[in-house]
Formats: C-alpha cells, structure tokens, sequence
C-alpha cells in the first residue's frame, strides 16, 4: 500500500451524532501505507514528531497478549522512508500500548503499559512504564512509575507536568483517578473517582490554547451500563469536570486519541464498530460536547490504537490494523481544511460543478477559437501532425469526414491539440471513422500533453457478438476477430474532451502502463459494447480523472485491469438505461491469474448517477491496495446490495452516503 494516490480524494463528512452539514471541516486522503510488518502481532500504535524526525512506537509480540510483548520504536525524516532504531523490552513483562511524548527538557520519552504475564493469552494485572531518550535510539532501562493493577494509560505535558488518567487494570475498583507528575516517573493524585459510571478505561487528555483540560474516555460494557465514549472539560485547576456522553455510535470505541489543528478544530480518532470493526477519524465540537464520525481509515478485524501528529498542513496518523490477514503497522496521510461554507449535500450527476454540459456538445466552452493547422483531408492531418511542435494546434474542418479505413495509428506528437467544433452553433464536429475491424487506433499519444477535443470518432463495430464471441471462447479463438480502439495513450496528461466516441469494440480510450494523470471529460461515449470486451475507458496500470461524461451502451463504461497501479477517480458522470454488463469496473488478482487479489491502488467514484438498474453500478473483483470510497452516487437501483458489489476478497472498500431508487432514498 506504499503508492501515492493521485488526484484528490476528498471525503464528505459521515455523520454519526450531528448534522452532516454541521461539521465545518473536509478531509483529504493522501497516502496510506504499511511501514512495518515485521512481527507476527504488531499493534497500539503511537506518533511523535521530535527533533526534526518522525518517531513511531508499537507492541510487537507473538500475539495480541502474550508473554513476549517488546516496544518497538521507528524513525523516519520525512514519513515515507522508516528505519527501525530501538527494541524496548524488560524481562518478564508483557509492555504494551505505547504513548510517546515529549519532557520539558526535551528528551522523548516512553510510557506503556506493563503486566508480569506468566503464559500467553493469560490474564494479568497491568501497570504503567516509563523509559526515556535523548536521541531516539539508546532508551533507559524501563521503571515501572504505577504499580500493576492501576495503567496510567497515556500522559500528556502541559506547563511542566505530566497529566495522565489511570484505571482499574486488574483491581476492583472501576473508576479512573487524574494523577499528575514534574519528572514523569513519581505520580500523585490529584483526583481521585474521577468518573465511576460504566466501566471507563483508555483516556487521553489535551489542553487548549487558554489551558482548559479535555478528556477523551473509553467506556467498557459492564453490566447495562452504558459504553459510550466520554468527552470530559476542566478548567485550570482540573478539579472539577464536565461530561458529554457521545452516543452509542462510539461505544467500546478503542484506543482513544484526538488533536488541536490550525483553526481550533479537534480531530479525534479510535477503534468504532458500526459497519465492521475499523478504525476511525471522527470531529470534536468541543463546544456542544459531540463527535462525528468523518471517515474508515482502510482497517479492519484486529485494529486502532492511532496516533496523531500535525506537521506540515498535513495529519499524519499511525494505526494498526489486520485487514490484510496479518497485524502490521500503516501511517496514513490526510488533508484536513475547514469548509469554505455550509452548503446542501448533492448527491448524483446533476451535482456538476463543472460549468459546461455534462457529455459535452451544445454549450461546451472551452472551444478551441484559433489553430496554426487548418485541414480537411487525411493527407492534409497527417502531414500537419508531422510538422505541428508543442503548444499548436490543428483543426479538423467540422464538415469534414475523414475515412481512416486504409489507414490508423495517426500520431499526435506531445503538447499538441487536434480538434474540432463539436458544440458551435449546430456543429456536430468532423467525423473520423474507420470500418477496419483491426483499426487499433485511430490516435496514438507520441508524448505527453495530448489533447483531443470537439471530434466524433466512429468505430467499426458497434455489435455485442455475444453468441459469436462464446463461440469462440470455447474453441479458444476469441481473439481471432480483430479488436479496435480509438485512442490510445501510454503518456502522461492525455486530455479527451467534448468528444463523441462509438463504434470501439475494444475500447474508445485505452490508457496503457505510463498514462498517468489522463483526464477524460465531458464526452459522449456509447456503443463500445464487444461481448468480454466493450470499453468506453479502459485502464492498464494508468489512472484518469473521468467526469462530466454521458455513458450509453457500453458493457463496461469503465473498465481497469487492477495491476498495481491501476487507479481512477469518476466523478458527475450520467450512466443511462442500456448496459450487458456492469458499468464500472475493476479486475482483481484472479482474473489475471497472477496469484494475488489486488484490484488496483485507488478507485474513487461519487457524485454519478446509475440508471442502468438491470445491471451492478460498480463491481470491484479484489481488494484495491489503497481504498474505494463509493459516496455522493445516485443509483436508481431498489437493493443497494445490486449497486455495488465486492467480489474474491474484502476490504478497503468505503460504501456511504448514497442515494437509491428514484424516491432519493439515502443509506449509509
């Protein structure tokens, strides 16, 4: 999971206690990757930023409580490239759930949980550890600062103390104490029973800017006592406090941790089980005492424990998690920008931001008004193209026809457009049309930087051949009929827009290794239909950015083969009524029978709308190996399980925020 998404992946707020529209911030997720796997258990996770270097902090063992638990501590400059530079261990005890910080007099130091486990899976009395660094690599000895059967969960400095909640961890005594220290080694209460209701647990304490207190509570099942999280407020002084209970959407929620970013927005993050187990990014209102869900971090089954760091305009959060078979440790990357303002929730095609017609056509503005080459004919296009440098522009007549029977494989050189007028006036744009069953393609990328505007492009097959094509599957020649593309690229910035493309019984637009950062727009793509084949756009270890198009008659709109580096966002597209197979797409491992279940790196698909309702809207065949985050679609169809689909593995897949039926009915 270490390849960096490409374009964005802005994620609409998920609400889990509030009004949607009332959170005032919107995440971006940039990158999640796995920095360390090397343990058979690797979990409780920690981050730190601390003289100009990253420090991440975990449990490693042999399983998630045994006798062998060791504190590993990584280090990386920039979050990307980490180096294993410390084992923290004490002979005969199990550490555990490492929190890092930082002293005020600049040494990093270590606290944790420690139990004398005699056997693996065997319960145990936890205290609490302390261990320290001046450098980051050489630690001292652990001491055990609170005595087994009391965890001093987690610590935080503020004015030269250390602040910390502890709680029953093998005692009889279910309430949590606030304690407070000048060295972090030697702990006084400062008060005791602090909360009693429940069974409270894991807590982590913050201090604003005027120096109020909060706290954010894990709450345990005991009894019918409730096990919602808790979100506690002090003054200066922290004697006396305040509780919000955050509802039953956060209960048992594991793990807990939040952040002051710019702005004075509180993020928090924990281990919630609506939906499966995962772990989670939530907004604070420290104001009305709620929290919010905002997003499932790729995670699952055994997972949480995250730790957060601000650095750079970016949140960096590690976590654990065992949504990929094994416990390892993955640090993920987020933008997180308040919102310009409050607007209404949009949902489906009809959202279009874009300013110009989805499909392109009739009122399309970006319009080429000028061109250096002005052609009618093939001679004259193909001895345009010869001449024609970066920045030109040649214009096919939007009378003309051109016939590319006899010939194909026209190449457009880098940094040049060729267009036509699709959308003036009454113009239908030139028509460039082949009848060659073998036509693959009609254009050819020669660099990066092609643009293909205001141009029909008309194929020589429109037919689904599906009698024909199992035919011939079952005497292996499926492919001895002749396939066709219209454009094919292996360059970067390919630009496909107001186009009209048909007719392709392979593909309209085929984006080959090395394509990255295509951006297909505001065309109309329809009868590319090929029974097993029939792409309008098709991915192979490329991505694209697919919006504002109109999609009829194709058996896969979009297609990608799902190889490792394989991604596309689709955005404001309008599927209609006619389809023979699903309208998005992406293949997984087994398809391509190389031994693995990998369905690309990234598929982000919102704001479209599916009228294909006989048909699934999107079917992913493997887990991507970073996420798909389907949200903001309109699907017409009655059964949300017939919209969307997982098949051969599970995970990294996010499903929320959409509509369905034509009554709009919303579903998370």
């Amino acid at each position: 999971m270490s390849r960096k998404l490409y374009g964005l992946m802005i994620l609409f707020l998920m609400g889990a206690s509030s009004v949607f529209g009332a959170v005032p911030v919107e995440v971006e997720l940039v990158e999640v990757k796995k920095i360390w796997d090397g343990a058979p258990h690797s979990a409780f996770t920690d981050l730190a930023r601390w003289n100009e270097r990253f420090y991440c902090a975990f449990r490693v063992g042999r399983g998630h409580v045994s006798t062998d638990g060791r504190i590993r501590v990584l280090q990386s400059k920039d979050g990307d490239v980490w180096e294993s530079v410390a084992l923290v261990s004490l002979e005969g005890y199990d550490l555990r759930d490492a929190h890092l910080s930082v002293t005020p007099d600049c040494r990093l130091m270590l606290l944790g949980g420690i139990a004398p486990r005699k056997q693996d899976n065997q319960g145990a009395p936890t205290g609490s550890f302390a261990s320290f660094s001046k450098d980051g690599r050489q630690w001292t000895k652990p001491r055990i600062v609170v005595e087994p059967g009391r965890w001093l969960w987690c610590v935080t400095w503020h004015k030269g103390k250390a602040y910390g909640v502890s709680y029953a961890a093998g005692e009889r005594m279910p309430y949590i104490e606030l304690l407070v220290s000048e060295n972090g080694t030697e702990y006084q209460c400062h008060v005791d029973k602090l909360y009693g209701t429940g069974y409270p647990t894991e807590v982590t304490l913050r201090f604003d800017t005027d120096d109020t207190c909060y706290a954010l509570v894990r709450r345990d099942r005991r009894g019918n006592e409730a096990s919602s999280a808790l979100l506690g407020v002090s003054e200066p002084g922290y004697k006396k406090w305040r509780w919000h209970d955050l509802g039953a959407g956060f209960n048992g929620f594991g793990g807990p941790n939040f952040i002051r970013i710019p702005g004075g927005h509180w993020i928090g993050a924990g281990r919630m089980h609506d939906g499966g187990v995962h772990t989670a990014l939530t907004y604070i209102d420290i104001e009305n005492g709620t929290m919010t869900r905002l997003m499932k971090l790729p995670s699952g089954r055994d997972t949480s424990y995250p730790g957060l760091v601000w650095y750079e305009d970016m949140l960096y959060v590690s976590y654990y998690s065992g949504h990929e078979g094994k416990t390892s440790i993955y640090l993920a990357k987020l933008k997180v920008e308040p919102k310009a303002a409050v607007e209404k929730e949009s949902f489906g095609a009809e959202a279009n931001p874009t300013g110009d017609p989805i499909g392109g056509g009739k009122g399309y503005q970006r319009l080429i008004v000028r061109s250096d080459y002005l052609v009618k004919t093939l001679r004259e296009l193909v001895s345009a193209l010869k001449q024609a440098k970066a920045g030109e522009v040649v214009y096919i007549d939007d009378k003309a026809q051109i016939d590319l029977t006899r010939s194909s494989k026209i190449v457009v050189p880098g940094g040049v457009t060729v267009a036509s007028g699709r959308g003036r006036g009454n113009s239908q744009g030139a028509l460039i049309f082949s009848t060659k069953l073998s036509t693959a393609p009609i254009f050819m990328a020669g660099g990066e930087k092609v643009r293909i505007t205001g141009l029909r492009l008309r194929g020589p097959d429109q037919k689904r051949r599906t009698e024909q094509m199992r035919k011939l599957h079952k005497e292996g020649r499926y492919y001895s009929i002749p396939n066709s593309d219209a454009i094919i690229t292996a360059h970067s910035y390919l630009e496909v827009d107001n186009c009209e493309l048909w007719g392709w019984s392979h593909a309209a637009i085929y984006l080959q290794r090395g394509a990255s950062k295509a951006h297909i727009h505001h065309n109309n793509i329809h009868h590319n239909q090929r029974s097993g084949l029939g792409y309008g756009v098709c991915l192979n270890q490329a991505d694209a950015l697919i919006e504002a198009n109109l999609f009829d008659w194709c058996r896969h709109h979009i297609a990608g083969t799902g190889r490792p580096g394989t991604s596309y966002e689709a955005r404001y597209n309008l599927v209609f009524e006619n389809a023979n197979s699903h309208s998005f797409d992406m293949h997984g491992g087994r398809d391509r029978k190389d031994g693995t279940d990998i369905a690309g790196d990234s598929i982000k698909i919102h704001h479209n709308t599916f009228r294909a309702t006989s048909v699934r809207a999107f079917l992913i065949r493997g887990r991507p190996r970073q996420s798909a985050q389907i949200h903001h679609n309109w699907f017409l169809h009655p059964d949300p399980k017939r919209a969307v689909a997982q098949t051969n593995a599970a995970g990294n897949m996010n499903v929320y925020r959409n509509q369905f039926t034509s009554a709009r009915i919303l579903k998370d």
